[in-house]
């Protein structure tokens, strides 16, 4: 199979997998109120333009805020964004306030806090939690002197995250994990190496943390693990030629999560490890990883195509893999089902063939050589 074959059957297992994510996003979201995307911004009246992140439902508020601060402020219009939301804080201005002007800048919305109330508010939360959830507990009940803006909310909840890092450093808030997440994404679009840098730094310090307790949160947040891990996994793919030593790393990090999230998420985990494999050299361990995912799940026509794919490039003279090859590929076709109004269809439709045609003719190519031999 040509490396332009194996490409695009590499893009369109991906492509499959990523919108099973969306379906099940959107399932998500048209369950919860408020808006369905950190990016939606939803009108209000004159005073408050644009919602707090307290009523963005689908991540964590303090990962909705540096969105914000990412695609308004940084690739966005900044003027439109300050005009629309006065008020709005960054993280990096927060941080920049002495510990007294913070404590002041709280005193002005209507909190009147000390540091040995803030470390108390602290110890109240469980070990590593979110500070952002703290705030919300502990402070904006006390805030009694008049109602605050959205800016006003999402700069208490800044304010949290910071006084609890200066004041318990040995033991941050879940924001300095998130905030790892945060920092990747901040890094340009042709950064690859920072990205995927910062996603194993990520994935690597909620490792050091333990994990996932049994209610599948870390601090009493339940994270999107699964869909880090994969992210992961595709931008080792993609660098896995030009820079193996992170590809490697990529595959033990992400072994470390292999069962401790979503099937769907470990089903396609595995095939992403075996193609890093593949890339690397380390064939056999492709072949065990697909046939791990193919256990899990037979029904996955994806993991099918994949394994036909590694079995014809490495059939090694053997007939049976071969014909394995052979019947997975068009087991997979039987799976799958064909949507003709697919933008793709048509060059799916000629690829399918294209590979079958290429096992095929290797199992003919195999034969006479066989009976020539004889």
């Amino acid at each position: 199979m040509s490396q332009k074959q194996h490409r695009s059957a590499q893009r369109r297992a991906e492509k499959r997998h990523r919108r099973e994510v969306e379906r099940r996003r959107a399932r998500t979201v048209a369950q919860q109120d408020g808006p369905g995307a950190p990016g939606v911004l939803r009108r209000r009246g004159p005073d408050d333009l644009v919602p707090s992140v307290d009523e963005e439902t689908v991540v964590h508020p303090y990962l909705s805020h540096r969105y914000r601060e990412r695609e308004f402020l940084v690739r966005g219009t900044p003027w439109r964004w300050r005009r629309e939301m006065p008020g709005f804080w960054t993280h990096a201005e927060v941080a920049a306030l002495a510990d007294d002007a913070l404590l002041g800048a709280l005193a002005e919305r209507g909190l009147v806090v000390s540091r040995a109330e803030v470390l108390a508010h602290i110890a109240r939360m469980p070990a590593g939690g979110s500070a952002w959830r703290m705030s919300r507990i502990h402070w904006l009940p006390a805030v009694r002197s008049r109602s605050l803006s959205a800016p006003d909310r999402d700069f208490l909840g800044l304010a949290a995250v910071e006084l609890w890092r200066r004041l318990r450093p040995e033991a941050p808030p879940l924001e300095s994990l998130l905030a790892l997440l945060a920092d990747a994404d901040d890094l340009p679009d042709h950064d690859a190496t920072g990205r995927l840098g910062g996603l194993l730094r990520f994935l690597a310090a909620a490792r050091a943390r333990g994990g996932p307790d049994s209610a599948g949160e870390i601090g009493g947040v339940r994270l999107p693990l699964g869909e880090e891990c994969v992210r992961l996994g595709i931008r080792a793919l993609g660098l896995a030629d030009d820079h193996p030593e992170l590809a490697a790393e990529a595959i033990v990090e992400v072994e470390h999560w292999l069962g401790q999230v979503d099937l769907d998420d470990n089903n396609f985990l595995q095939r992403l490890l075996a193609m890093i494999c593949d890339k690397l050299g380390r064939h056999p361990e492709a072949e065990e990883r697909l046939r791990v995912a193919l256990a899990q799940r037979p029904d996955q026509a994806a993991t099918r195509r994949v394994l036909a794919v590694h079995l014809h490039e490495h059939a090694g003279g053997e007939r049976a893999r071969l014909v394995e090859a052979l019947e997975l590929w068009d087991s997979a076709r039987r799976l799958d089902e064909a949507d003709e109004s697919d933008e793709d269809f048509v060059e799916e439709e000629a690829l399918y063939q294209e590979i079958r045609e290429d096992i095929v003719e290797s199992l003919r190519l195999h034969d006479a050589a066989v009976e020539a031999a004889e």
